[in-house]
């Protein structure tokens, strides 16, 4: 498989260790984890990482944000792994089953050309409500101002081909709302995305998120908003440029 696992981590709990373990049984043979400023405490874990000898760990000295750890993690496959075909990435706080991330990088391998999303159930009893209030809320807004319908505009467990960083990393935002502008950039140009149904996974109430549902939330969607108004006006004023040339020609 030559598809690369990336998973950002921040003040990540022991059980990451067993979860590199398990993404490489199910066929991962490059892992790379990025260390987002975890500082001493967390020193073991990630000690423990380095040596597994499929993952290579990246270090923050200070917290970033998940976004600029997506963003090391992403420059690091295309300068350092130039065999990779594409990228799964994963959370660190046990939200997507290994199984999963398969799943979705043999997606990838099948139909390189989109980006795969694992799209959680959030009718199941198990979900947190502000967790299942906060996507829909995130979705709804995705669809009514930038036109595509994504069951799951949160997920963090997503496949891509190696084609589509270039685009990824030019993507403005160090934090949660990264993300989330990446699906607005992709919407944009025409790039297909597909769910794929996955488990969902909340350990001990998703306690090991460091998601602020409220802030976070706020931030996610007022960043749908600004961009929908920002690409609205520009298309305006090109549109208004356009036809004063008309009109001078």
């Amino acid at each position: 498989m030559d598809v690369v696992a990336l998973i950002p981590a921040y003040e990540p709990v022991g059980r990451l260790v067993d979860y590199v373990d398990e993404l490489v049984r199910e066929g991962f043979v490059r892992i790379v984890v990025v260390d987002d400023g975890s500082g001493d405490a967390y020193g073991s874990v990630f000690d423990a990482l380095g040596t597994q000898a499929r993952c290579t760990i990246l270090r923050h000295e200070t917290n970033r944000g998940k976004g600029a750890a997506l963003k090391t993690g992403l420059t690091y496959i295309v300068k350092s792994i130039p065999e990779a075909g594409g990228v799964v990435t994963a959370d660190s706080d046990g939200q997507h089953a290994p199984a999963d991330c398969r799943r979705l990088a043999e997606a990838l391998a099948s139909a390189p050309d989109s980006l795969y999303l694992g799209s959680r159930d959030f009718s199941d009893p198990a979900v947190p409500f502000r967790s299942r209030f906060g996507n829909r809320w995130s979705s709804v807004t995705f669809w009514m101002l930038h036109g595509r319908w994504l069951p799951d505009s949160q997920t963090g467990l997503r496949a891509f081909p190696v084609s589509m960083v270039p685009m990824m990393l030019a993507v403005a935002g160090e934090r949660f709302e990264y993300e989330m502008g990446v699906l607005i950039e992709a919407a944009h140009s025409g790039v297909t995305m597909a769910p794929i149904p996955i488990r969902t996974i909340y350990e001990d109430g998703n306690a090991g998120t460091h998601y602020r549902p409220i802030a976070d939330t706020i931030r996610i969607n007022w960043l749908v908003l600004r961009e929908a108004v920002r690409r609205a006006f520009a298309t305006g004023r090109q549109s208004s440029r356009e036809r004063n040339q008309d009109e001078k020609q």
